[in-house]
């Protein structure tokens, strides 16, 4: 995990200041429907909003521009956006993505930089703190956060970190200056979350998929249904701290699916049997393999994701396992990290084993990830017995 960091040549701008602009009544109005994830969404917008500029940036076209997007009419077109969040229930993140696509079409599929001013001048209008950043033909937005994010651009700036949300897809060298706009319309603004702690209410593309593992030398079939739109909302989804992953819920397809089907299975067993279900479930279900092996590059993988790709790791079968014990058996856990290895512990007095104390509390070792086709439970995973570890989130 890596952070870019960018050297930055700072420019000092004159400008008037800026305000949110109500648009003419007499203005015609202009609506389109955008496919969202597969949800149609209504956006409405005065045309008068759209800025001209020069795709090679200076300092003079920079301040031209944005003087120019002080006077734009930009208020019906964030009201929109502002109703289908709240709607559709998108966090800061998928709410920049919508506004994105939005502008990609009211500018005619338009790539210059005049996109992306617009973009950084909606997001203070939105109560965000961004900052807008450029070189040569491109204009990059950046908003200021206060979570972790990995090979995201960043760049610090007044006590702050900004994220580089117009620069997620690898496009941007660390080897490459750029300037900052010195303009900070909303200084004081909310810090922006990539957290999903909840799903969006967007329309779901059911999934099924079959599985089968053993449980104590019994062969267990599963046929779950999972939403595929979810795993497209994270296809291209920023590296966020791993904790975040492990606290995103089920979708509700996953959830009515699943849970159902793995209560009855373990109707009548006990607690400890319960947590040897579960850990066989996660082990065994899915097959292996890493990251870099198969995506040729870190992809940490909430819940859903298992279900749709054929291979998982250790990550990712933690956050499953994490979400199974928490939605099923509502035990205290604490997520163990190693520095290349994720595993979960949790608290029970029902099972033996390798353990540690914390608040008064005796934590069980049980690894999601293997031994593959093993129910046993309650040791550290083997070759972690001396290493060195740390507890990045709990539950309860």
């Amino acid at each position: 995990m890596w952070r870019l960091f960018f050297a930055t040549l700072v420019f000092s701008f004159a400008f008037t200041s800026s305000s949110v602009h109500h648009c003419n009544v007499e203005a015609t109005l202009e609506r389109f429907s955008i496919d969202f994830y597969g949800q149609q969404i209504q956006i409405e917008y005065n045309p008068a909003m759209r800025i001209a500029m020069s795709d090679r940036l200076s300092y003079t076209a920079v301040q031209r521009a944005y003087r120019e997007l002080e006077t734009k009419p930009n208020y019906v077109f964030l009201h929109s956006l502002n109703e289908a969040k709240e709607k559709y229930q998108l966090n800061d993140y998928l709410f920049y993505k919508l506004a994105k696509n939005s502008m990609a079409y009211i500018y005619n599929g338009d790539f210059s930089p005049a996109r992306e001013v617009g973009l950084f001048g909606l997001l203070a209008h939105a109560g965000f703190d961004a900052r807008l950043t450029f070189r040569s033909s491109k204009a990059f937005v950046n908003v200021y956060t206060d979570e972790e994010l990995f090979e995201v651009p960043i760049i610090d700036d007044s006590g702050r970190s900004y994220a580089n949300v117009s620069c997620l897809n690898g496009e941007c060298s660390a080897h490459q200056s750029l300037y900052i706009f010195e303009r900070r319309p909303n200084p004081g603004g909310r810090s922006f979350s990539f957290k999903l702690p909840h799903w969006p209410e967007l329309a779901s593309r059911p999934e099924t998929r079959q599985l089968s593992f053993y449980f104590k030398g019994v062969l267990q079939t599963l046929e779950v249904d999972y939403d595929g739109t979810m795993v497209d909302i994270m296809a291209d989804y920023p590296f966020v701290d791993e904790y975040c992953y492990l606290e995103t819920p089920f979708s509700s397809v996953l959830r009515a699916s699943l849970l159902p089907k793995l209560r009855s299975n373990m109707e009548g067993l006990s607690e400890k049997e319960k947590l040897e279900y579960l850990a066989s479930f996660t082990r065994s279900a899915f097959e292996y393999k890493e990251d870099n092996e198969h995506f040729g590059r870190s992809k940490p993988m909430v819940p859903e994701e298992l279900f749709d790709y054929e291979f998982s790791d250790c990550e990712d079968r933690s956050a499953l396992f994490f979400a199974l014990v928490r939605d099923l058996l509502d035990l205290p856990m604490a997520v163990v990290a190693y520095d290349d290895h994720l595993t979960v512990t949790v608290a029970t007095d029902e099972v033996e084993g390798d353990n540690f104390m914390l608040d008064g509390r005796r934590y069980i070792f049980i690894d999601p990830t293997g031994p593959s086709n093993s129910s046993k439970i309650g040791r550290i995973p083997p070759g972690y017995e001396s290493k060195a570890y740390t507890i990045i989130g709990r539950y309860k």
